[in-house]
């Protein structure tokens, strides 16, 4: 490992170490708690996980030290144990749960791919994590994390830094709510995220859902055949487990922050079986400039629900409509 790994991975250590802590919150009955274990910060609700974030790289990933990735969220479940998120599948080894790299960044002229991390070029990483004060029933982070560019024989070079804002609840007794803020700026040199069919906000999710047993539907009406590369401010997608139903509902505020839709990228019945793969895509038409005029692709916030019951499209209209409410009347945009 080069110094500048190992003084990494100490910065992290103590940054974890720090922020590890017992949290109650919530009613008499409801408790949370938090603590660092294998790499990564893992949420426990009434004693069962339900979160995990991995702060380290990935100790034997799946394909060898190039898959060793870090900065994403897996495991995620719902109340009653079902795990919504899947990490390194056969298809997609660099798939991980929920997670956010761009497809390709371009600094000084020169384009870097770090979507992809096996090949080399690039990735998004974890640096350093904070647990925030919370209101009750809630757990709160702040997460710092960078895309490097890498090139052959050289120190990874740091161009964009990232501040991810966390917040981890429930709904009722049978949902899970996560909130995801953004904030990017370039680390030096002007950054532009290049335009490609996907890149961004990205989801994979269970193995056990397919073409078959699955449903989705997005804000547009549009189902999984026809989804792909239109817009759209949430998308639902629905399946069977071990004890009945679950939906997961993905949102996002790129409407109101930035004054348009994200696209998406889906997969429809051919792509793997129909297995769900969501991505919320702010270029897919256009490269972006990295700054603060451009609030698509360096200020975004999303919420996902992941509940043991099925969410409809009016139920998912109405999850977003009281989102977004609930942010203006407190002032503040989602």
């Amino acid at each position: 490992m080069n110094p500048s790994r190992i003084l990494l991975a100490a910065f992290l250590v103590s940054s974890i170490a720090a922020s590890a802590q017992q949290t109650s919150a919530g009613p008499a009955g409801d408790s949370w708690s938090t603590a660092e274990r294998g790499g990564r910060i893992e949420a426990m609700h009434n004693g069962a996980l339900v979160f995990g974030w991995q702060t380290t790289p990935l100790a034997q990933p799946k394909g060898g030290p190039k898959f060793a990735a870090s900065a994403f969220l897996h495991p995620l479940r719902t109340p009653s144990g079902f795990e919504w998120t899947q990490i390194q599948p056969a298809d997609h080894l660099h798939h991980l749960g929920l997670w956010w790299p761009w497809k390709y960044v371009e600094v000084d002229g020169v384009k870097s791919l770090t979507w992809e991390i096996q090949e080399g070029h690039g990735a998004h990483v974890a640096r350093g994590v904070k647990q925030l004060p919370s209101e009750p029933g809630t757990l709160a982070w702040e997460f710092s994390n960078a895309t490097e560019t890498r090139t052959a024989g050289a120190n990874p070079k740091t161009v964009i830094l990232e501040t991810a804002r966390v917040t981890l609840g429930t709904s009722g007794t049978d949902a899970q709510v996560i909130d995801v803020a953004l904030r990017q700026k370039p680390a030096g040199a002007p950054v532009t995220i290049s335009a490609y069919r996907y890149s961004g906000f990205a989801w994979r999710g269970p193995a056990s859902w397919n073409k078959d047993n699955s449903l989705m539907t997005t804000s547009e009406g549009l189902g999984r055949e026809v989804a792909n590369g239109k817009p759209a401010r949430w998308v639902v997608v629905s399946g069977p487990t071990q004890s009945g139903s679950a939906s997961v509902l993905l949102m996002s505020a790129a409407v109101v922050i930035a004054g348009t839709p994200e696209r998406l990228r889906v997969w429809d019945a051919k792509n793997h079986d129909g297995t769900p793969f969501v991505n919320f895509n702010p270029v897919m038409e256009k490269p972006l400039p990295l700054d603060d005029a451009h609030p698509a692709v360096s200020n975004r916030k999303y919420r996902v629900i992941a509940a043991d019951r099925i969410i409809d499209a009016t139920a998912a209209e109405a999850e977003w409509h009281t989102w977004i409410e609930k942010a203006r009347e407190a002032g503040t945009k989602p």
